[in-house]
């Protein structure tokens, strides 16, 4: 199966594409930084490219409307 590593310019977020029929294949990584904790987040096959898209884009505004059917 095919394997992609795509790292953030900083090198603080990397998402991985690793299709596997039976597990995720999808996930984002991102390193602790020091106002906030380490976190990932894994999408399986169905998940839509748009929302996985939307999670990799920087943080929005403050005052940004949170809708997660946006990214849709």
């Amino acid at each position: 199966m095919p394997r992609v590593l795509l790292p953030s310019p900083d090198q603080k977020a990397h998402l991985r594409l690793e299709p596997d029929p039976d597990d995720q294949w999808w996930t984002l990584h991102h390193v602790a930084e020091p106002d906030r904790p380490a976190w990932y987040a894994s999408f399986g096959a169905r998940t839509a490219v748009e929302l996985i898209a939307a999670l990799t884009d920087p943080a929005p505004a403050a005052d940004a409307p949170c809708d997660p059917y946006g990214a849709l």
